[in-house]
Parts: structure tokens; C-alpha cells; sequence
């Protein structure tokens, strides 16, 4: 309760009336089957069109070795054609629907691909270079010393020749001798210093099982991933920019500057034409001139007056320096100074403000030209379908050791699609001993991969419960509280359905749909429905037909559950939940023989009776789903729309009132409560999703002394009835025409 202690004004907010409740989404599908690749633990991905479903699981399976395909084909029971499920995928967004979260099944036997890297220092050609060249434009220059033997070879290995860096701007090289053959980027051709080692550094694997690893490639390669300032030590003194007063000759002893603040008699650095020179500073003359002596022996080119002169200060040495922006390094990061005539690595032991401690010598004298850079490592992945298209990825910024959210092996396993990578016990960070593959620079995972079709089971379609986001198989899409409607698309096997029946009737907030054996007949499809008996699932007869995706001309037969799935979508969102999902056009399959068996009129007088919905053809109407019934022998919930009307109703009111629970249970929330449901009832029945004339008709809300005992009272139970007049659908219309005979008048 308020307290009001002092005198004052108090302003307090209040709830007024009911609060509202938003009804759920009754159109979002969960699948579970098998794909080419994609997430195998976790939780059911969303992919909400198939273009997404093709970049995270991959395209259409071929049809397994026959072997496989017969021991579940031609299994009437614990059977399936699985590999049919990126098909009914592809007919669930083809009929409208719009989300859907799959669960990728695989084989516990299932291996994926993998590949280990070695060690080496490598940089790449990005520039194209002639014959007799003495310069090389490369990739970077992370580990080199700037004075480096290298050999230059192309993308496969071939050694091109052996020569010696003499200096660099850059990355750009000078070689000592010319190019013995042209080189180039686009081949992949590279320098090598040194040797590639045996070294174990780095091994990686392909995300999930599966053969697909063999077409994934991987390459890791140093990077600069910030360049820092080196600072002048504080007692440099200050930093002055003049000019040349009069023309120097080439070779002069000195050259005279005009006088500027900060230019005082003694020794220092400055920085002429690009050049740094020694010089001694004397005293300024009558006309404000300052003479420059350089050290003996000095060369330099000529220089016109006017030419800058600037000041080149000292860092300073020994294992410290002050550096701007520290704050981007870290313990034990690893560095590259560069001089500008000189790479030196060096790791950092010591941040104290600017001041970083290194753990070896910094190379005398350093100025304030010179840059630090940190050193990590780019990772870049690619995988080629064979069925078309690539998915590239390129991550920045990683750390080599470690297991933390910025090493290699975190950030890949965080955020890449396509590989893991694990450090072995070789790994250093040195970049001089940098993960190289044995040869080139891509890294092409083995094709030891292994989708073990041969050990697929149908326990491993059922899945196992190992907690939230450790489930597999059906039983992880339960991890997805907005799936409505879930399916097995292609699977028959009793075990399997029996299964997927069970977990909608379990949570209570799903609809299941099965898919029966594909050819069967009348009489066959009747047997098939004889085991089932449940309100929370419907069976759809026969199997359509579409065109073969991988051939693109023959005519393929795919489950009906995917197809229905968007079908359900596209009903839900067009009309709502209480419009059967019935008398509406198959998308997505063939137009002139799109349903693998007739069905006529009198066929279906036997099967509707039973459970069981056709999917006909219709001269000048197209092929329509004609049928919207459950598989339940309860008369009440004998209508897809009437059970899943009462989904939806369960699910918005049990999401819509969780505010009630634990408050204090008396009338006036009693009153809350009702006006709540009635509100929700009311903006439904207006929908025309209840039957009645008026909301009294359509449902009734009590919650009062009625509804409840002291008893229920004392153990904190609120019991709320409610009751609603769903709207059943119109399944036989039915025109009485009598003839009416004119009757004579007397006149």
C-alpha cells in the first residue's frame, strides 16, 4: 500500500478496467526431417521462405542408394521417403505459408567433414606482376622483418623463384632480384618465407554431419586490425614544421630553413623529401634563417626552396612505449611495430594508460613516424553447392588462442553456418608460425564427411529430450511455443506419427498432420486410418504430384502434409482459424496430373465418413482440398476448424491472463477476469469465427461464487467457465426442389 509520510503531492498510476488479450498466431508450421546440412542440436530454426531454407539446410536429396531407399520405401509400417522433405518444404511456402521452424534430422552415425592446418608464414599476391618485376604488391606483411629470403610461388604450390625482400612501403615489396615468371592474384599465387611446418595448429570441421563438408573451404590469414600512433617521448620537446629558406644542392653539408616556434639550437631528427636525417640545429641569423648541419658523410638529393622540413621526435626505447589508443590493446596481445625500415614483433605484458610494456626490446631508436599494429586474424569460409549458389562468411577481429568469444574457435562456433574450428596443441601465435594449410592457401575440408543414411532410424526422427535447446527429433519442437501446426513430412512409420500425435495432444496447442504410405490404395488408405484415433491430428489422401526438382522435367510424388501446412497458413491469414482449411487450390504442383491417384465421388463417400480428406480434381475448378475432418471417433471434434478454433481460444486466454496469477482472488478480480475473456470473446465472435446472432448467443464467461467452492478458494484455485458456439463448416449443401403445380382460379 502507498505510504504518505510528509505533506505533498502524490501522483500514482492506476489500472482502469480489463486488460486486453492479443490473439496467437495460429499460421506458424514446425517441420522435422532431413536435409542436405544445417544446425543438427538446438533449437528448430525459422526460416520464413525457401530461398532461406536452401542457404541454411541446402536443396532437393537425391534419392538415397537403393539399398537405403528400399529398407524404408517399401516398409508398410515403419516406413518413409524422407528424403522428400525439402519438397514439402518448398510446398508449404508455395501454398502461402509464411513461417516455419525445421528441426533437421541425422543419423547417429553421422561424421562431419573436417581438415587440420599446419604452420607458415604466407602472404598473397594482389597484384598482378610481369616477368622480370623487382617489386610485389602483397596481402600484408604480419610477421616478415622487412628484410626477408622468400620464395614466390603460384596458387598449386609451383615454385616460381627464390629472392630476398630489400625493403617495403607498405605492402608493397622491393625483391633484390626480378621476377624469374609473371605471377598472379586471381590464381591465388603467393610468397612464402621459409618453410611450411609439420606443426598441428588448428583443426577444423564442417558446423553439422554430413557428406555436404567436403565442398567447404576454409582460409585464416593475419590481419592489422588497428593501427596505433607510436608517441614522442614527453621529454622530446616540441614538435616544429618550416622550410627550406634557400636551394639545397645535392649532397650539401647543410641546408638553411626559416626560423619557426620550437627550433632551438642543438641535435635532432627531421623528416626531408620522406627522408629522416641526423641533423645540428645552430643559431638563427640576422634574417631569422636557421642553419641545418647534417652528420658527415650525409647523401640527399637536391631540394627547391620551400620544401618542408618537419621534425622527427623520439619515442623513446627499451621494452616501453607510449602508444595512442592503448586502450584497443590488450594483455598479451600480439604486436607488429613498424619503423618504416624495420617489422619487429613484440607481445604486450604491461597498459598503463599509454605506457605500453612489451616483453623484449623495442629496436633503437623509434620515433613518433613509426606505427604499432595489432595483430589477429581474418577467417574466411565458403561452401559451393553442387546443387547451385555458395554461401560465403568472413569474420574480423579473432584471436588465435583460446576459447573465449573472441578467439577463432568462439566466434565460429557463435556465428558461422559453415565450420567449427578446435586449437591443437602446436597453435602460436606467433605470426611467424601463422595456420597454414600444407598447400596454397584454402584449406578444403576432407571428404571423410558421412551422412550414414544407411543408420538412420526412426528413433531418430521421435528425437530424445535433453532440456531446453538439447532436444532432437520431434520432440524439439517443443522448444517452440508459437508452432501450431507440426508435421514429419514423408514418414509413414507408426512409430513416428504416434509420436508427433502424442506431443500435440501433450502440450495442447498443435495440430498434427500425417502423411499415409504413397500408393496406396481405396481399401489401403482405409487400413492405414483404422490405428488412429485423435482430435489433434487429420490424415490427407492421396500424395501429390509435382515436377522433379533435379531433373526439372519428370514428375515427382511428394507427401500432402507440407503442401496442407501452407495451405492452413494461407486459410488462417486470408480468413482465420474458423474456416476449414478446405475447397481451396493445391499450389505447387502439376496442372494436369498434379494428384498421383484419382479420387472420385464415390471413393470419398468411403473415406470422408472415416477421418480421411481428399484432395480431388475438378473440371474447371483446379485440384482442391475436399475434406476437413479429424481423425477423432468424438463427433464434437470431428472438424480441423473446430478443434483448432479451440486451440487458439485456449492458448490467447492462457497467454492473455498470466497478469492473474497471485493476485488477490476476491470479486473485483472475478469482474477483471470476465470482462477480459468477454472483451477477447466478443472482438472473435465478430470475426464470425462464433455461431449466434448475438455475443450472448456465441459464449458465455462466469467467474463468481458459481464457479467456485471455499475449498477452491482456500488452495488459491480462480476456475473461470467458459463457453463458446463454434461455427461448423457447411460440408453437405443441400438445394430440396419440389415441383409446385399452378392451381386453377375460380373466376
Amino acid at each position: 500500500m502507498p505510504e504518505y509520510l510528509s505533506p505533498g503531492v502524490y501522483v500514482e498510476e492506476v489500472d482502469a478496467g480489463p486488460r486486453p488479450i492479443a490473439g496467437v498466431s495460429t499460421s506458424t508450421a514446425g517441420m522435422v526431417g532431413v536435409t542436405q546440412r544445417g544446425p543438427a542440436s538446438g533449437k528448430p530454426k525459422l526460416v520464413t521462405n525457401f530461398l532461406e531454407f536452401q542457404t541454411v539446410f541446402g536443396g532437393f536429396l537425391p534419392e538415397p542408394d537403393a539399398p537405403v531407399r528400399d529398407a524404408w520405401a517399401t516398409n508398410p509400417t515403419e516406413g518413409g521417403r524422407w528424403w522428400l522433405f525439402p519438397s514439402a518444404v518448398k510446398g508449404f511456402f508455395d501454398n502461402g505459408g509464411q513461417r516455419l521452424y525445421v528441426k533437421r534430422v541425422v543419423s547417429g552415425d553421422a561424421r562431419p567433414g573436417s581438415g587440420t592446418l599446419g604452420s607458415g608464414l604466407v602472404s598473397h599476391v594482389v597484384r598482378d606482376a610481369a616477368a622480370g618485376a623487382t617489386t610485389l604488391e602483397l596481402s600484408h606483411l604480419i610477421g616478415f622483418a622487412g628484410n626477408d629470403p622468400v620464395t614466390v610461388h603460384r596458387g598449386d604450390g609451383t615454385e616460381i623463384g627464390a629472392t630476398t625482400i630489400t625493403g617495403y612501403t607498405g605492402t608493397r615489396v622491393t625483391l633484390a632480384a626480378p621476377l624469374a615468371a609473371e605471377v598472379k592474384a586471381a590464381r591465388g599465387d603467393y610468397v612464402q618465407v621459409g618453410a611450411r611446418g609439420p606443426a598441428q595448429t588448428l583443426r577444423f570441421e564442417a558446423s553439422s554431419p554430413g557428406s555436404w563438408g567436403a565442398g567447404v573451404r576454409v582460409r585464416i590469414s593475419p590481419e592489422l586490425s588497428a593501427s596505433l600512433p607510436v608517441l614522442p617521448d614527453p621529454g622530446e620537446g616540441s614538435l616544429f614544421v618550416t622550410r627550406l629558406s634557400v636551394e639545397a644542392a645535392e649532397n650539401s653539408p647543410s641546408v638553411v630553413v626559416d626560423r619557426t616556434a620550437g627550433l632551438s639550437a642543438g641535435e635532432v631528427f627531421v623528416l626531408i623529401g620522406g627522408t629522416r636525417f641526423p641533423v645540428t640545429a645552430g643559431e638563427p641569423d640576422a634574417d631569422d634563417r636557421v642553419t641545418l648541419t647534417f652528420a658527415e658523410g650525409t647523401t640527399h638529393g637536391a631540394w627547391p626552396a620551400g620544401q618542408g622540413v618537419r621534425r622527427v621526435r623520439l619515442a623513446g626505447g627499451g621494452t616501453s612505449l607510449r602508444v595512442g589508443g592503448a586502450g584497443r590493446l590488450y594483455l598479451g596481445a600480439v604486436t607488429q611495430l613498424d619503423t618504416g625500415d624495420a617489422l619487429t614483433t613484440l607481445r604486450v605484458t604491461a597498459i598503463d594508460d599509454d605506457l605500453v610494456t612489451f616483453d623484449a626490446p623495442t629496436p633503437v631508436p623509434v620515433f613518433e613516424t613509426a606505427r604499432l599494429g595489432l595483430v589477429e586474424a581474418t577467417v574466411d569460409t565458403r561452401f559451393d553447392d553442387p546443387a547451385g549458389g555458395s554461401v560465403t562468411e568472413t569474420f574480423r577481429g579473432l584471436r588465435l588462442l583460446g576459447t573465449d568469444p573472441a578467439s577463432v574457435a568462439g566466434v565460429l562456433a557463435a556465428r558461422s553456418r559453415l565450420v567449427r574450428a578446435t586449437t591443437l596443441p602446436d597453435l602460436s601465435d606467433d605470426p611467424a608460425a601463422f595456420p597454414t594449410p600444407a598447400t596454397g592457401s584454402w584449406l578444403t575440408l576432407a571428404d571423410d564427411g558421412d551422412d550414414a543414411y544407411d543408420g538412420l532410424t526412426v528413433a531418430d526422427f521421435v528425437g530424445t529430450d535433453g532440456g531446453s535447446g538439447q532436444r532432437t527429433g520431434i520432440v524439439a519442437l517443443e522448444d517452440i511455443d508459437e508452432v501450431s501446426v507440426c508435421a514429419v513430412p514423408g514418414v509413414w512409420a507408426g512409430t513416428v506419427q504416434s509420436a508427433l500425435v502424442t506431443h500435440c495432444e501433450q502440450l495442447h496447442d498443435r495440430f498434427a498432420l500425417l502423411d499415409p504410405q504413397d500408393g496406396l490404395d481405396i481399401e489401403g488408405i482405409q487400413t492405414f486410418r483404422e490405428v488412429f484415433d485423435t482430435k489433434y491430428a487429420a490424415l490427407y489422401y492421396p500424395w501429390l504430384v509435382v515436377t522433379d526438382p533435379v531433373t526439372a522435367t519428370g514428375a515427382l510424388e511428394v507427401p500432402p502434409s507440407g503442401h496442407l501446412a501452407g495451405i492452413y497458413a494461407r486459410v488462417d491469414n486470408e480468413r482465420g482459424v474458423h474456416k476449414a482449411p478446405a475447397n481451396v487450390v493445391v499450389r505447387g504442383i502439376r496442372l494436369t496430373d498434379g494428384i498421383a491417384q484419382d479420387v472420385t465421388k464415390r471413393h470419398q463417400d468411403l473415406l470422408n465418413p472415416k477421418g480421411i480428406n481428399a484432395i480431388r480434381f475438378f473440371p474447371g475448378l483446379g485440384q482442391r482440398v475436399w475434406g476437413a475432418r479429424t481423425l477423432s471417433s468424438d463427433t464434437s471434434w470431428k472438424y480441423v476448424n473446430v478443434r483448432r478454433l479451440f486451440l487458439f481460444l485456449e492458448e490467447s486466454i492462457e497467454e492473455g491472463t498470466q497478469w492473474v496469477v497471485f493476485e488477490p482472488n476476491d470479486e473485483a478480480l472475478w469482474a477483471l477476469v470476465r470482462q477480459t475473456v468477454a472483451n477477447f470473446l466478443t472482438t472473435v465472435w465478430r470475426s464470425g469465427a462464433l455461431a449466434g446472432t448475438t455475443a450472448d448467443e456465441a459464449f458465455f464467461v462466469a467467474c463468481d461464487r458459481s464457479t467456485m467452492t471455499e475449498d477452491d478458494l482456500a488452495n488459491g484455485r480462480l476456475i473461470c467457465v467458459i463457453g463458446v458456439a463454434p461455427v461448423y463448416p457447411a460440408e453437405f449443401v443441400i438445394f430440396r426442389i419440389q415441383q409446385k403445380t399452378r392451381e386453377q382460379q375460380l373466376v
